[in-house]
């Protein structure tokens, strides 16, 4: 019976995910979102956050390239500045089973990381491997149910339209050398569209789903008791995926990250 069970789980989850990136109009964009510190615990040390994110996703016919840049300066109470620099670039196949990654993080002015590779899925909501170039030559296995950044955002878009509220699913991004984590996400009841002139047509003022992110130490990595997630994200989000704000939560401290310029990219004339 467990078995009958976990086939036919297996089955419902290939025929939604297959048919998410069908029902999803993502739009091709650049956003600029600037951060700043929310709130901070007292064993936080986090005295100020400035920083700001790029984001970037270009259709590219048969697939997505993301661009993301993250610029972050922490402040510390007890004196001194950290400035963090990450870029990512990732390619994702439309049919959700190929995934391309490359990330760089630099720390004060000094390359600290690079990691690079690539993954693929069997089939939609099948299991697959990650092949790691960078740092090393590193093979780990992606369980069923694994999707890739993008895909997971139509898949949490797709789901929000029909009224549901809540979503589990394993992410992998490339970001650490690890197996894919596992996500839960709430999402609200859709609100009225932002107010304000950064959005502008063709790219909204959409209605906005508000969306409570909780993600998990990765599979094999939580040590015994750790319930709790590693890190939290809130975001507003248009059904064409154009994020117009979040909320980072690091634990101990909180960032905000507020929409300040959005832009259109060209059509790919697919």
């Amino acid at each position: 019976m467990k078995k009958a069970v976990a086939a036919l789980a297996v089955i419902l989850l290939t025929a939604q995910i297959a048919s998410v990136a069908q029902a999803v109009e993502l739009a091709a964009h650049r956003a600029f979102y600037r951060l700043t510190l929310a709130s901070s615990s007292n064993e936080s040390n986090m005295a100020g956050v400035e920083g700001a994110i790029s984001f970037e996703i270009k259709d590219a016919c048969d697939a997505w390239i993301v661009e993301q840049n993250y610029a972050l300066r922490f402040k510390l109470a007890n004196g001194g500045d950290i400035d963090s620099v990450d870029k990512y670039v990732s390619w994702e196949s439309k049919d959700g089973l190929e995934y391309r990654f490359n990330i760089v993080r630099a720390a004060n002015g000094k390359e600290t990381e690079t990691i690079g590779g690539r993954a693929e899925l069997e089939a939609p909501g099948g299991a697959g491997m990650a092949i790691f170039d960078e740092p090393s030559k590193d093979r780990i296995a992606l369980s069923k149910g694994t999707v890739f950044p993008t895909e997971h955002t139509a898949v949490l878009l797709e789901k929000a339209a029909k009224g549901e509220r809540f979503d589990r699913h394993l992410l992998f991004d490339g970001s650490k050398v690890e197996a894919a984590t596992p996500v839960a996400t709430f999402m609200l009841g859709q609100q009225q569209a932002v107010a304000g002139d950064i959005i502008k047509a063709p790219l909204g003022p959409d209605p906005i789903w508000p969306m409570q992110l909780a993600f998990f130490a990765a599979e094999g990595e939580a040590q015994p008791g750790e319930e709790m997630p590693d890190f939290e994200m809130t975001m507003h989000i248009q059904p064409n995926g154009v994020v117009t704000s979040m909320v980072l939560n690091f634990g101990d401290f909180t960032v905000n990250g507020v929409l300040e310029k959005l832009e259109e990219l060209p059509a790919s004339g697919c």
